[in-house]
C-alpha cells in the first residue's frame, strides 16, 4: 500500500485546525450574543434611566447658565450645554429604535438577538455624554472662583488703605456695653473680700491694709492674728510648768525611802 502524498496530508491538517479554531470562535460569539440576550430586558432599563437623569441634568444646567453674569462665559457654558442636550437627544433616538414602543422598555427581536453590539454603542454614547458634563462643571468652577477672586479684588481696593484710621474709627463707633442695674445692685449688696478672709482667720476689723506685699506681709499678718498669739502663750506656759510624771500625773515625783533594818532579837529570848 503506497502512502500519501505529504503535501496533501499537512494539507488536511491545515485544514481540520482552522475548522477547530473556527468552532471554537464561533462558540465564544455564540455564548456572548446569549448571555447578551438574557441580559438585555435588564440592561436596557439601566440605559431608558440613564437618559431621563441627563433629561434632569441638563434643566439644572440651564439654572447654572443663568447665574453667570459676563456674556462671555455665558456663550460659552450654552456651546457645551448644547453639545449635551444633542447627546442626549441622540442617545434617546437609538434607544426608541431598539424598543417596541417609546413609552415601554420591551425590546424589539432584533435588537434584543443583536444586543451585544448594540450595548457597545449605547455604552460610547453615554460615555461620551459623561465627558461633556464634567468638562461643563469644570468651565463652571472655574468662572466661579475668577468672579469670586475679582469680587475680592474689589472690596481691597474699595476698602481704606490706612489700618489705624480704621481701628480708629471702629473703636470710636462701636459703644461699650452698659452694665445692667441688677448686677450692680447686687454688687453692691455684696461685702468686702477683705471683711470677709479677715473676719474668717480671726482678724479685726480695724486692722490696717499691710504695706508690704510678698512673703514678710504674710507673716506679720500671722504675728498679729489672736490666735497665734494664744498658741504662742499656750507654749510659753508648758515649758515654764514643772516636767510631768511618766503617767502623766501633775504631780512631782516623790524620792523612795530605803527600806528600815531589821532588829536583832536579844540572845536571851532566842535561847528561850
Amino acid at each position: 500500500m503506497a502512502d500519501p502524498p505529504t503535501p496533501l496530508l499537512w494539507t488536511l491538517i491545515v485544514v481540520v485546525t482552522a475548522l477547530c479554531l473556527a468552532l471554537v470562535v464561533a462558540a465564544q460569539i455564540l455564548a456572548s450574543y446569549s448571555s447578551a440576550y438574557m441580559a438585555a430586558p435588564r440592561e436596557i432599563t439601566t440605559f431608558i434611566d440613564a437618559v431621563d437623569f441627563s433629561i434632569q441634568e441638563n434643566e439644572s444646567y440651564d439654572r447654572d447658565v443663568a447665574r453667570v453674569q459676563r456674556l462671555e462665559d455665558k456663550m460659552r457654558l450654552g456651546r457645551l450645554l448644547r453639545e449635551i442636550q444633542s447627546g442626549g437627544d441622540d442617545l434617546r433616538e437609538h434607544l426608541n429604535r431598539l424598543l417596541i414602543s417609546e413609552e415601554g422598555t420591551a425590546l424589539r427581536t432584533g435588537a434584543r438577538v443583536l444586543w451585544a453590539g448594540h450595548r457597545r454603542e449605547l455604552e460610547e454614547r453615554i460615555r461620551r455624554l459623561d465627558l461633556l458634563r464634567m468638562r461643563f462643571l469644570t468651565v463652571y468652577m472655574g468662572i466661579i472662583a475668577t468672579s469670586l477672586s475679582h469680587r475680592d479684588k474689589q472690596a481691597e481696593k474699595s476698602a481704606p488703605k490706612d489700618p489705624e484710621k480704621t481701628g480708629m474709627s471702629l473703636k470710636l463707633g462701636t459703644p461699650r456695653p452698659a452694665i445692667p442695674r441688677s448686677l450692680t445692685d447686687s454688687l453692691r449688696k455684696k461685702p468686702s473680700l477683705r471683711r470677709l478672709t479677715t473676719s474668717a482667720i480671726g482678724h479685726s476689723e480695724k486692722t490696717s491694709p499691710p504695706h508690704r506685699v510678698g512673703w514678710m506681709g504674710v507673716v506679720q499678718e500671722l504675728q498679729r492674728s489672736p490666735v497665734m498669739q494664744r498658741r504662742h502663750a499656750s507654749i510659753e506656759q508648758a515649758m515654764q510648768s514643772p516636767p510631768l510624771s511618766p503617767l502623766s500625773s501633775p504631780t512631782p515625783l516623790r524620792p523612795v525611802s530605803s527600806p528600815t533594818p531589821m532588829r536583832k532579837t536579844p540572845k536571851f529570848l532566842s535561847d528561850e
